[in-house]
């Protein structure tokens, strides 16, 4: 099949799931405090580790019900199962049901996203056919991540909470439609194209190999930084303006710094790493840079200014940080197949993510009940550097 034949199906698939995907994403953590008034700090933390937990690691635990499931059953199956979970989130019956709902979704979103780079891989043998349909694919997901925010805003501006929802899961509908018209059938995975299942052996690598355990680390620490933007940065915006075209403005504006910066960024990073710099060295700047966003908004995140200023930041850190991961990972010596490494890979940023969206739900929710938001994004960026420091002063090379 042509590159243009392959990518139809799957850009329409991301641009209309992640469109309610990014509908639903940056308004989560306060979305979750209406459905549920009584919802402290804790509980919110702990639904959005939920979510991020599924939406990054599910596909993990179910790679070998996967593996004898045909390709377009299996991103129609996930397209509905995140449909299911937003539609009946409004309804949960309490806790439990929210989180419930948040899994359920999250293991869609998982699933399909799975599915979606195994169908790419499945139908080109040509790795440039094949990058060429993940860029168009790169592309969908950004201008979802730029309208997404705006229907997100306006809606629970408006206290249209169960529309909202309702929308997101509509676009997940049709995302499905179009994956059952323009999938070929009978299309199943071989040997090789679905991760195995989560062994104890690829957790003991982490913690036993040195090559696996810098690059894991970093990793992690970076997924961590990362999910405070839609934990802890959510919370902060509703704070700092009642204005519903600012708030929306500060995720869409995260989506355009990032596609304005990502090519002169992408081609620096190339030309340095063809001389022979690592790829940990990027990631290593990306999660530093990080830390400089936090430290801006410890001094000036009252202000509006001070946030976009942050947004500014953070986004130049997600262009070094986030196209790196996969190459550090590929380079991790030893003759471990791809899939394994794409595993850890996984594991590293489930869990950093996952710990991220926690801490920015609870920890920072609680801060906010004492006044003490400064005090908290003092403490990230400062752990953010602290955990970069030992990789600038001693980076790791190619070899690694």
């Amino acid at each position: 099949m042509t590159p243009v034949r392959v990518s139809v199906p799957v850009v329409f698939d991301y641009l209309l799931s992640h469109l309610g995907f990014f509908a639903v994403l940056p308004v989560l953590p306060p979305l979750l405090g209406r459905l549920l008034p009584d919802a402290g700090p804790w509980f919110i933390g702990a639904a959005l580790f939920a979510f991020n937990f599924a939406v990054r690691g599910a596909s993990l635990f179910c790679a070998t019900v996967l593996h004898q499931v045909p390709v377009r059953r299996a991103m129609i199956s996930g397209l509905l199962m995140a449909a299911f979970g937003f539609a009946l989130l409004p309804v949960a019956p309490g806790r439990l049901g929210i989180v419930g709902c948040l899994l359920l979704a999250g293991t869609g979103i998982s699933t399909n996203g799975l599915m979606a780079r195994v169908y790419v891989a499945m139908s080109l043998e040509s790795a440039a056919r094949r990058n060429t349909v993940f860029s168009a694919i790169q592309v969908a997901v950004n201008v979802s991540a730029a309208l997404g925010p705006i229907l997100a805003n306006v809606m629970l501006g408006r206290d249209m909470y169960t529309p909202l929802l309702l929308v997101a899961a509509g676009m997940y509908v049709l995302a499905a439609v179009a994956v059952a018209l323009l999938v070929p059938s009978g299309m199943r995975p071989r040997d090789g194209d679905v991760r195995p299942p989560l062994r104890l052996g690829l957790l003991r690598a982490v913690v036993a190999d040195p090559h696996v355990r810098r690059v894991s680390l970093i990793t992690a620490v970076g997924g961590f930084l990362y999910a405070q933007f839609f934990s802890a940065i959510a919370l902060h915006v509703v704070h700092v303006t009642d204005s519903v075209g600012l708030r929306a403005g500060f995720f869409t504006a995260n989506a355009v710094f990032v596609v304005l910066l990502q090519v002169p960024v992408s081609a620096y990073v190339a030309r340095r790493m063809s001389t022979g710099t690592s790829s940990v060295r990027f990631l290593t700047v990306g999660v530093m840079i990080f830390g400089a966003a936090f430290a801006v908004m410890a001094v000036g995140g009252a202000a509006v200014i001070g946030v976009f200023a942050v947004v500014a930041v953070f986004s130049l850190a997600e262009t070094f940080f986030t196209p790196t991961v996969n190459t550090a990972f590929s380079e991790i010596p030893g003759g471990r197949p791809v899939v394994e490494l794409f595993n850890l890979r996984q594991v590293a940023a489930t869990a950093g993510e996952s710990i991220g969206a926690f801490c920015g739900g609870a920890l920072f929710a609680t801060a906010m009940q004492h006044d003490m938001q400064p005090v908290y994004w003092g403490a990230v960026a400062v752990f953010g550097v602290l955990a970069a420091v030992p990789y600038l002063r001693h980076p790791a090379q190619r070899t690694i």
